[in-house]
């Protein structure tokens, strides 16, 4: 439970400078600042019972000790559990790789058959292009020779042999 400080203005007692012979009045005076002291001894009195209050919630060096401890050991418990979570998670990771190595190696396999059957079909174009040249080479020695021959001789024959 907080107790606030009072926030009224507090009022000094003024010093006793002249306590001279003046009867009834310095007895007046007199009172009056022993008032003022009564007042501001009990706001003192009330101040201090709110600072004592508030004072037993204060941390003490062995209730800091005493945190620094419990939180040492919470450390130390939580390296624990992730030391023991990391092993863990070693140990899946390398049952999963177990696993999926044999998978890896049949993928790869199937690869390696798709690139010979595409060596195959390489080796098909290339033996299909070579027949293509070799026909366009046939073609060119059967047909088109002897047909440009032909024009030529035909140009000879009624050109050349007729302008002479």
């Amino acid at each position: 439970m907080d107790y606030p400080i009072s926030t009224a203005t507090r009022v000094f007692p003024p010093l006793i400078f002249d306590v001279g012979n003046k009867g009834d009045h310095q007895m007046e005076q007199l009172t009056k600042r022993v008032e003022e002291l009564e007042k501001t001894t009990q706001q003192i009195q009330t101040d201090v019972a709110v600072l004592t209050a508030r004072s037993e919630h204060f941390a003490t060096k062995a209730d800091i000790e005493k945190v620094r401890a419990e939180q040492g050991v919470m450390r130390v418990e939580i390296m624990g559990e992730l030391g023991a979570l990391e092993q863990r998670l070693d140990k899946k990771f390398e049952r999963m790789e177990d696993q999926l190595n044999p998978k890896f190696d049949k993928i790869d396999l199937i690869f390696e058959r798709i690139d010979q059957r595409f060596e195959r079909i390489d080796q098909r174009f290339n033996q299909l292009e070579d027949k293509i040249s070799a026909f366009n080479n046939s073609i060119t020695w059967k047909i088109m020779i002897p047909t440009g021959l032909l024009v030529l001789a035909w140009f000879v024959q009624n050109i050349v042999l007729k302008m002479s």
